[in-house]
């Protein structure tokens, strides 16, 4: 038998983690960089990883914000704590969020789980429609412990009950209520319950918040818990806080990754025969950026086109009904709403208040306010006509979002569910702020369109993938997670039938 081939995976989060997963499980040799650290959870604690740091709600505010990208100051962006929870970058009229940890976005996610709306994958590249990802979704909600109780009356603030006769929303069928990864209350044991891999989870409290902070308990379903630990006793190998700078091809066709230890401040290099980009969409296209900036890739002429943000748009609603709500409890996201009168063209959560890690004196203050907060997060297809150039190390995002008719579709739909309500909502129509970058990586057979093919493959740069929402066409408009893990089983699975491990 000769050499596995080796495969380095470039962020831990849903793309990174299923590619790992996958490729391990077939038995390719791989490695998995990622520059976050492991977080303190239950899960992770219970599986032996010894060095692990907290999440903000037991780190207090200064482990939130690790790095800020802004466009003056330090090219590559300022730093702020290495092992912090996200990182920020702020651009004229668009500000976008991501996360640093081993799981990536699944720390961060309200863990709500929706399939592409039809037709998202068809007529894209040879190859690929929505039939063929059919039996990659299914596999991946199936992963991620997609579920819904049946009787909901059980969850606080669940909009099935929490909200009947509000006349200012309409009736979500069954069919359209998504289901959420949630270890949900069994009725029986203690709570905690251990998976056929071996992972320890606790059943998730409603009492306690399971939301953009993280989930300590592991009753979120986070892809460090459900795909990095087990394959770890299969031989994938991972590398926290290990942050990549760029990567080039080599004249033998493998590639050389370029990181910095963050641990020992030391620059370090690895080698491997195919690459996989899941870096997140920021953090993937820097990646590309960068190398292509340095001669060390073929050129990529469609990178950086095509960039949108999902229609995303985040309202902080007051309400002040009687008797008194407490917006806290429950899941993080509440459910799905409909605005009457909008019940077309976007996509709605009714998201619950997340008291921020604030010293102890502050904590009964600001959890007050919290619980009378509510965020209505839209999400829609938004034109994706943006474009995100790179410079010395700074990525420039040039988007337009105010001329965009799904953005005045969503704004009228706030300004009406605050009319109807009679309770304020505050939203900014001067800024969008995105936790869903999607693009500047595209799908497209022609490479003057597009950055890979439809099985993840970089145009002229073989055995180079991409695995995240950068590869998108066009946003989805919904909760994007499940479609990333969908696309990364897909793209595991062409590795895996076309190089085989040895």
């Amino acid at each position: 038998m000769g050499k596995p081939l080796s495969v380095i995976v470039i962020g831990s989060g849903f793309g990174g983690s299923v590619s790992a997963s996958r490729l391990t499980e077939a038995g390719f040799a791989v490695t998995l960089l990622e520059r976050g650290p492991w977080r303190d959870t239950v899960p992770v604690r219970e599986a032996g990883i010894k060095e692990r740091r907290p999440l903000p709600r037991n780190g207090g505010m200064l482990s939130v914000l690790r790095s800020l990208n802004l466009p003056f100051g330090p090219k590559k962006g300022l730093t702020l704590n290495k092992n912090g929870f996200l990182e920020l970058f702020v651009t004229p009229g668009v500000k976008v969020v991501c996360t640093s940890n081993v799981g990536g976005g699944s720390h961060i996610w309200a863990a709500v789980i929706e399939d592409s709306p039809a037709g998202f994958w068809d007529h894209r590249a040879q190859g690929l429609s929505d039939a063929e990802m059919r039996e990659h979704y299914r596999l991946t909600r199936a992963e991620l412990v997609a579920s819904y109780p049946e009787d909901s009356a059980s969850i606080p603030n669940a909009v099935d009950h929490a909200w009947q006769g509000k006349s200012f929303f309409t009736g979500i069928e069954a069919e359209e209520k998504p289901q959420m990864g949630f270890l949900f209350p069994s009725g029986g044991g203690d709570g905690t319950h251990r998976d056929k891999n071996g992972i320890v989870r606790a059943e998730i409290d409603y009492q306690q918040p399971n939301g953009m902070f993280g989930s300590p308990s592991g009753a979120k379903s986070t892809v460090d818990a459900l795909y990095l630990l087990p394959a770890i006793k299969q031989g994938l190998i991972i590398k926290d806080r290990h942050q990549v700078s760029d990567f080039l091809r080599m004249q033998n066709g493998a590639y050389r990754v370029n990181a910095r230890d963050l641990k020992s401040g030391r620059n370090v290099s690895f080698e491997a025969d195919i690459v996989i980009l899941a870096a997140g969409t920021m953090n993937t296209l820097r990646l590309l950026m960068a190398s292509q900036d340095k001669g060390q890739l073929r050129t990529m002429p469609a990178l950086g086109r095509g960039f949108g943000v999902n229609g995303d748009c985040i309202g902080d609603w007051r309400v002040d009904d009687t008797p008194a709500r407490d917006s806290c409890p429950g899941t993080p996201a509440h459910g799905r709403i409909m605005i009457k009168g909008h019940e077309e063209g976007m996509y709605l959560l009714l998201v619950g208040g997340e008291p921020p890690p604030v010293p102890g004196f502050m904590a009964e203050t600001v959890r007050k306010k919290t619980g009378t907060t509510y965020q209505v997060v839209a999400m829609a297809r938004d034109n994706a006509q943006g474009f995100v150039s790179y410079d010395g190390g700074r990525l420039n995002i040039d988007y337009e979002f105010a001329s965009d008719p799904v953005y005045q579709a969503v704004f009228d739909a706030y300004r009406s569910l605050e009319r109807q309500s009679g309770w304020k909502l505050k939203f900014d129509e001067r800024a969008v702020l995105t936790a869903h970058p999607m693009g500047g990586a595209r799908i497209c057979d022609d490479p003057q369109q597009g950055v890979i093919n439809g099985f993840g493959e970089v145009h002229d740069n073989p055995g180079l993938y991409v695995a995240d929402a950068s590869v998108f066409p066009q946003p989805l408009g919904l909760p994007p997670s499940l479609s990333i893990a969908a696309w990364a089983s897909r793209v595991s699975a062409h590795i895996i039938k076309t190089a085989g491990p040895m």
